[in-house]
């Protein structure tokens, strides 16, 4: 048999919103293909199993959300071999905030489960996630080094989960409806963080942090 595309938009919508509003263990597969309209066969042939289900609803969001991200990434790169941080970090923000804010009931509902996924800490959800969007990552992470030559890059990482994790916050609670004020706040606060972090070498071969002053 054959789950055509609307079959499949119809149990992934069905699969947000119950994942949303149940959460991922409380929601069956018999209550999705029953909001969906559609039988369990299609669900198993489109998507082979819950949990496959339960990572195309994230991919779904994701992808759009990370070629977003990416484009305006290159768009930062281009014509420069000194890009700009905040830049740099406007192509990691302000797509997720559109996200929530362009779309409010599609965007609400995907960082509902979102939070579920953290909350639950489902350890085989979190790996496949990473795995799938790390080169994303990564990206984002060798362009900030060019931006900010000398930061050490294993701090990095770490910052960028902190970076990652005050987005992922703001996106599930923020509701004001200006977008654009809240992402330049954001970006502004993680560029002087990752700014006041860059370490410069003393004479003596010893390491310092650089004082930022406005």
């Amino acid at each position: 048999m054959t789950a055509t595309p609307a079959t499949c938009d119809r149990i992934l919508d069905a699969a947000e919103r119950l994942f949303a509003e149940e959460g991922f263990h409380a929601t069956s597969l018999r209550q999705i293909t029953q909001a969906a309209e559609a039988n369990l066969a299609a669900v198993n042939y489109h998507f082979g199993s819950k949990q496959a289900l339960i990572l195309a609803v994230f991919r779904r969001r994701l992808d759009a959300l990370n070629e977003a991200r990416l484009a305006r990434l290159d768009q930062a790169l281009a014509g420069s071999d000194q890009p700009d941080l905040e830049e740099i970090l406007e192509a990691l923000v302000v797509p997720a905030l559109a996200l929530t804010h362009g779309n409010a009931d599609d965007g609400h509902r995907f960082m509902r489960i979102l939070m579920r996924a953290f909350a639950d800490r489902d350890d085989h959800l979190h790996r496949a996630l990473s795995a799938e969007y790390a080169h994303v990552m990564r990206r984002f992470a060798s362009a900030i080094v060019i931006a900010l030559p000398g930061i050490d890059e294993l701090k990095l990482r770490r910052q960028l989960d902190f970076i990652v994790g005050a987005l992922t916050h703001t996106m599930a609670e923020s509701c004001s409806k200006d977008a654009r004020a809240i992402a330049d706040d954001l970006v502004q606060f993680a560029a002087a963080g990752l700014r006041s972090s860059v370490s410069v070498q003393k004479p003596d071969g010893a390491s310092r942090t650089l004082e930022i002053h406005s």
